[in-house]
This record gives structure tokens, C-alpha cells and sequence, in this order.
């Protein structure tokens, strides 16, 4: 199984949601678990970084505690990850 890396600010963005809302872990270590054992199953969704195109996927998870009438307006949590090798860099997370 392939061991998943966060970068900062993947990691900064989830310290920051699970302070506000701790519920939401529960929905984050769910969206992580299936990257982690399924990596090939997220959509393609390549990034350009200096001139390189990189294989980036991303991968979402419904959030299922907040109504879509709650003020945070939210239905998913999202996570754009890039595999490589035995590792996957989870590169940013957030809200969709």
C-alpha cells in the first residue's frame, strides 16, 4: 500500500477546516483512505508545473453532516494528489 504525503498546504488547509470543524475529519481520513488504497481510481486531472505537464488525479468525498442549505455551502471535499512510485503527495484539498 502506498504511503500518502501531504504538502503544506494540504496539511495548513486541513489543521485549519478540522479546527473549525471537527466533525469533519471523520470525512478527510475517508477521502485520504481511498487515495491511499485506490490511487489509480481518481479522475486524470494534470497540472503544468514549469513547463511540465504532471499526471495529477483528484478524488472527492461527499460530505454527508452539512445540509446544502448550512451557510458553509459545500457539498464535497476534494483532493488533488500526484502519485509517484510507493508514495502519493497529496498536493491541495479542499471544498466543492
Amino acid at each position: 500500500m502506498a504511503k500518502l504525503i501531504c504538502l503544506d498546504s494540504a496539511f495548513q488547509w486541513e489543521r485549519e477546516q478540522v479546527s473549525k470543524y471537527p466533525e469533519i475529519v471523520v470525512f478527510i481520513e475517508k477521502l485520504k483512505r481511498i487515495i491511499k488504497e485506490k490511487p489509480e481510481a481518481g479522475k486524470p486531472d494534470p497540472i503544468i508545473y514549469k513547463g511540465k505537464k504532471l499526471p495529477c488525479r483528484k478524488h472527492s468525498v461527499k460530505i454527508e453532516i452539512f445540509s446544502r442549505y448550512n451557510a458553509m455551502g459545500y457539498s464535497f471535499i476534494m483532493a488533488s494528489y500526484l502519485p509517484s512510485g510507493d508514495d502519493i503527495y497529496i498536493i491541495n484539498m479542499g471544498y466543492f
